[in-house]
């Protein structure tokens, strides 16, 4: 039979502890006040470059263009033709005998369903897009 000297006893580790005092709303109030406080301390990481998709017209899938974040639509335009160009990718695009440019004859739009071309003077990192279309000029 059992020995009544010999109780099991669990140790300390096992036994349940109450549970903790969950913390006062003051409590969680000032921790989320240093929080913001060191959020708001902290600067802004510096973007230095940039991944812009520029879907071309009549082409099935957009060209991927890393450009500097101080690029300008006209640079945007340029990087995006070239390697178009560079890529092979079909349809290729209509060629001009005596235009050494061949961006010149392209302008940039921020869908396919805006019909006003973007300024190339304007600063991509100001468009807030990062999804552009590209389309023959319209004279």
């Amino acid at each position: 039979m059992s020995n009544p000297s010999r109780l099991c006893i669990p140790p300390r580790d096992l036994v349940p502890h109450p549970p903790a005092r969950p913390p006062s709303c003051a409590t969680v109030a000032a921790l989320l006040d240093h929080l913001v406080a060191f959020l708001s301390e902290r600067s802004a990481p510096r973007l230095t470059r940039l991944l812009e998709n520029v879907m071309v017209e009549r082409s099935l899938w957009p060209v991927h263009v890393v450009l500097g974040a101080d690029a300008a639509v006209a640079d945007l335009a340029h990087a995006a033709v070239a390697a178009y160009i560079a890529e092979g990718r079909r349809p290729p695009l209509p060629a001009d005998a005596n235009d050494v440019d061949a961006a010149a004859r392209f302008e940039l739009h921020l869908s396919k369903y805006s019909l006003d071309a973007l300024n190339p003077d304007e600063k991509v990192l100001d468009l807030g897009s990062r999804n552009f279309f590209i389309c023959a000029r319209r004279f």
